[in-house]
């Protein structure tokens, strides 16, 4: 399994993976879950639910989850995907982080400073995204 923090809008990035997969030619079927998270006012945590952007690729058995988190002021969005086939893993999150207008851990100035820059999503996306892609390779 695979999560990473995306600095676009749940729907804006569903849109554009959705993108990948059609230009990809695979086989897909949408749904939208819901999915709970924490978010923590001063030192209380209230539970969250936030609503899934779902798509089961068939052929390659693979399940990837878009969704947006509010932990602050500001959101934060999260793919997510789940499945043995690593070879197309990597190849669909290079092809995503590829499609979007700027890469997907380069928060805007704004973004950062309503999320904070050591948010839970903002803090070493970057690196994770890095991880993530050399994990495959």
């Amino acid at each position: 399994m695979v999560r990473l923090p995306v600095c676009f809008e749940s729907r804006t990035t569903a849109a554009s993976f959705r993108k990948i997969l059609e230009q990809k030619g695979y086989s897909y079927k949408r749904s939208t879950s819901s999915k709970t998270y924490t978010k923590v006012s001063f030192v209380i945590a209230h539970e969250r639910t936030a609503m899934v952007h779902r798509y089961i690729i068939e052929e390659s058995e693979l399940e990837a989850d878009i969704w947006e988190e509010n932990p602050s002021s500001g959101n934060v969005t999260y793919i997510e995907i789940r499945g043995d086939n690593e070879s197309v893993k990597n190849e669909l999150l290079k092809e995503f982080a590829l499609s979007l207008p700027r890469k997907p851990w380069e928060y805007t100035f704004t973004q950062r400073l309503r999320n904070g820059w050591f948010s839970q999503g903002i803090f070493r996306a970057k690196s994770k995204w890095e991880e993530a892609l050399n994990e495959f390779t």
